[in-house]
């Protein structure tokens, strides 16, 4: 499924209004084309993502199997309000969960060197490389969210906690902020104005 960064999406746009229309609506059987009319999504997005809640228990799928458009879905695990990350298979999506953990340990732990952050913040199923905490911990020192100190660690800026949404480094550098919804920081091109 492609999909326009976070930055650029609008909130119809995306798996999260996807699930939140599931969620205001769901608990009567309902056609992907109910949700096409309110969610700006392509239709074959919204199959591929209901096919994934489908495959990992979410919803129910019942009807015509072969054709999507005239099955019905309903909602029978209310997990909340964030969108359930799963692939097409119901298997969950574990890309960002290293820089959820980082983000989490780095609320708690006083003053952090990158290795200190990368083993607090790794779990039995998600180890965390040391250049992966080095990466962030720059974009996010970058970004003002952290202070440096001499001896090379870093603290957290308490005011820069923004939320539990770690923030995100895009693929042009700039780092956008979920909890805020919007980009805090990118880099500025030498010559532009």
């Amino acid at each position: 499924m492609s999909r326009k960064p976070v930055d650029k999406q609008q909130p119809t746009e995306c798996r999260q209004a996807v699930w939140e229309w599931i969620r205001r609506n769901g608990t009567l059987p309902f056609f992907i084309n109910d949700i096409a009319r309110e969610i700006r999504l392509e239709e074959s997005s919204i199959r591929e993502y209901l096919t994934g809640l489908v495959n990992a228990g979410y919803l129910e799928r019942s009807g015509n199997h072969r054709n999507f458009s005239a099955s019905t879905y309903t909602l029978i695990k209310n997990t909340g309000i964030d969108a359930p990350r799963v692939r097409k298979d119901g298997t969950p999506v574990t890309q960002g969960i290293g820089r959820r953990n980082m983000w989490n340990a780095m609320q708690v732990l006083k003053s952090f060197s990158p290795v200190d952050l990368a083993f607090n913040a790794k779990t039995e199923t998600h180890i965390i490389a040391a250049s992966e905490a080095i990466s962030y911990c720059n974009a996010l020192w970058t970004a003002g969210y952290l202070v440096r100190h001499p001896d090379g660690k870093y603290s957290l800026i308490p005011a820069m906690w923004t939320g539990p949404h770690p923030p995100q480094i895009q693929r042009t550098k700039q780092v956008y902020d979920p909890n805020l919804q919007r980009v805090v920081w990118a880099r500025v091109e030498s010559g532009a104005e």
